[in-house]
C-alpha cells in the first residue's frame, strides 16, 4: 500500500494562492495562520485589518451574528458550517454601505485518524447570483401580491388536474388552507354539478385550446354564487402544455341583473301584449261592423306585432333566428298552406332586433296577400322563402327572397296603401337595405338585400 506524501505548509499555501476564493487557514485554537492571495488582494491596503483575526469586523452588523454563530458551532462541534454574509470590502465600514455578498464555509481538515489539524475559512463571492435571487424573489412576491389583491379566484392547475397554486381569493372561496401545499384534485373542490363540464374544459385546455364553463357554489347558510371559469393552457418553449391557468370570476351580480332584466322584459312584453289585446278589443267595439274585412286585416297586423315581440323576448331582445321569424309570420296561411310553403336557408342565421320587426311585418303582409290574392288563394300555388349570405368581410350581403309560383294571374295594384309601405318602404329603413317587389303573372317576387353586419347578429364560421 502506497502512502501519499505529506503536504507541507508551503506547498499547501502555494496551492491555495491559485484558487479564486478567499481562503484563510485557521488553527483549532482559532488563530489565523495563513491568508491566500485572493484574500490578501481583496484586503488591498488594509491587510492589517482584513487579513487578520479581526476580518469579522468587515462584515456588516446585521450579518455579523450569523458568522459568529457559525464560528462558535464549528469549534464546538468540529463540523462544517455554511452561511451567507455581506462584506464591506477594503474600506472602513459605514452604516450606508450594504456590502457584497459572500458564501462563508468553515471546513475542517483532519488527519487519517480523525484528529483536527486546521480549518479552512472560505469566502466565495456570490454577489451577482444573490442579486439575481433577490430580484427573482422580489418579482415572485410582487406577482403573488398582484394575484392576491384580485377578487377573482386564480389557480394554476397541473395537467393531471391537481392544484399547483391558488391565490388568496381562491383559497377563501374553496375553503383551502393557503399553506396546505395544494396538490389536491381541483374538481373535487367544486360542487358535483360542475365536475362534468369542468373535466371537459380541462381536456380542451390539455389539448392546447382555451375553454370556459359556468358553475354554481353554495356554502350552507349562504345564498348561491355563480362563477364563470376561464381556462387557458400555459405552453413551454416547445409549444407543449405544461400547466393550465384558471380564472374564476364571481358573476353572481351579473346573473342577478340578467334575471332581473329578463323579468322586466317579460313584464314589459306581458303588458305590451295586454295593451295590444285592449287595442284589438277597442277596435272591434268602436267600428260599426266588427267583422268588416279591414278590421280583420288590422287585427292580424296587431297579432303579427305581438308575435314579433314574443320572438324577441324569448331571446332577451338580442334578435331571433331567421327561420323562426319566417315560420311565425307565415302561420296565418293555415294547415293547408304549410304543405305549400317551402323554407330554405341556414338555420343558424340570426336577425338583429330591428330587422326582426321590419322583416317580420313584411313577411306577414306578403303571407296575407298570398292567402287573399296570390299563391295560397288556389289549390296549386306554392311559396318559397329562402335566404343566404354572399360576399366576404364588409361586403357580405344578406339576401331574403319570397317567390310565389302557380298562383292565379295577378297584376300590379293600381294604388299603393299601408301594405305597400310595410312590404317595401319599412324594410328600407335598415341602413344600406334595398327591396325589390314585382308582381309576376304567376305570383309575387319580393327580395330584401342589406349588408349582413346591419341585419345579422353574427355570421357562422363556415
Amino acid at each position: 500500500m502506497k502512502i501519499a506524501p505529506a503536504v507541507t505548509p508551503s506547498s499547501m499555501n502555494a496551492t491555495l494562492d491559485l484558487l479564486p476564493d478567499l481562503i484563510c487557514v485557521v488553527s483549532p485554537e482559532r488563530r489565523s495562520d495563513y491568508f491566500n492571495k485572493a484574500w490578501r488582494s481583496h484586503a488591498g491596503g488594509s491587510q492589517q485589518d482584513f487579513a487578520s483575526d479581526a476580518w469579522v469586523n468587515w462584515i456588516i452588523p446585521e450579518d455579523r451574528e450569523k458568522i459568529e454563530q457559525a464560528l462558535r458551532l464549528s469549534l464546538d462541534t468540529g463540523e462544517q458550517q455554511v452561511t451567507e454574509c455581506r462584506l464591506t470590502g477594503c474600506v472602513s465600514h459605514s452604516p450606508s454601505c450594504r456590502g457584497r455578498w459572500f458564501l462563508f464555509r468553515a471546513v475542517p481538515h483532519r488527519d487519517a485518524d480523525g484528529t483536527l489539524r486546521f480549518w479552512f475559512h472560505i469566502l466565495t463571492d456570490v454577489h451577482e447570483q444573490k442579486l439575481r435571487e433577490q430580484e427573482t424573489s422580489h418579482t415572485a412576491r410582487m406577482r403573488m401580491a398582484m394575484l392576491n389583491v384580485s377578487s377573482d379566484c386564480i389557480k394554476v392547475i397541473n395537467t393531471d388536474g391537481t392544484l399547483a397554486h391558488m391565490n388568496d381569493a381562491g383559497c377563501m372561496a374553496l375553503n383551502v388552507d393557503a399553506d396546505s401545499g395544494f396538490g389536491m384534485k381541483w374538481l373535487s373542490l367544486l360542487p358535483e354539478a360542475a365536475w362534468e363540464p369542468g373535466e371537459q374544459a380541462l381536456e380542451e385546455a390539455r389539448n392546447g385550446a382555451g375553454a370556459r364553463f359556468g358553475g354554481l357554489s353554495q356554502i350552507p347558510g349562504a345564498p348561491p354564487r355563480y362563477w364563470d371559469n376561464v381556462l387557458t393552457p400555459l405552453l413551454n418553449a416547445n409549444g407543449i402544455v405544461e400547466a393550465i391557468l384558471c380564472v374564476s370570476r364571481d358573476v353572481t351580480k351579473v346573473k342577478e341583473n340578467e334575471d332581473r332584466i329578463g323579468m322586466l322584459l317579460r313584464e314589459v312584453t306581458h303588458r305590451s301584449r295586454n295593451m295590444l289585446t285592449v287595442v284589438r278589443a277597442m277596435l272591434r267595439r268602436t267600428v260599426p261592423d266588427p267583422y268588416a274585412s279591414f278590421v280583420t286585416t288590422l287585427d292580424q297586423r296587431i297579432t303579427a306585432i305581438a308575435r314579433g315581440l314574443d320572438l324577441l323576448v324569448r331571446e332577451q331582445w338580442t334578435g331571433a333566428h331567421v327561420k323562426d321569424v319566417v315560420t311565425a309570420h307565415t302561420a296565418i296561411n293555415g294547415e293547408t298552406g304549410i304543405n305549400r310553403l317551402r323554407i330554405d336557408g341556414d338555420s343558424r342565421l340570426r336577425l338583429r332586433a330591428e330587422a326582426v320587426e321590419k322583416i317580420g311585418l313584411a313577411i306577414h303582409e306578403l303571407t296575407t296577400n298570398a292567402v287573399h290574392y296570390g299563391a295560397f288563394s288556389n289549390d296549386t300555388g306554392t311559396v318559397t322563402v329562402s335566404w343566404q349570405v354572399e360576399g366576404k368581410d364588409d361586403d357580405t350581403l344578406f339576401q331574403l327572397r319570397w317567390k310565389e309560383r302557380d298562383g292565379p294571374p295577378i297584376t300590379e295594384p293600381s294604388s299603393k296603401g299601408f301594405g305597400t309601405a310595410v312590404i317595401e318602404r319599412n324594410p328600407r329603413g335598415i341602413e344600406g337595405a334595398n327591396v325589390v317587389c314585382r308582381h309576376d303573372p304567376d305570383g309575387v317576387f319580393w327580395e330584401f338585400t342589406a349588408p349582413a353586419r346591419r341585419v345579422l347578429t353574427s355570421l357562422p364560421n363556415n
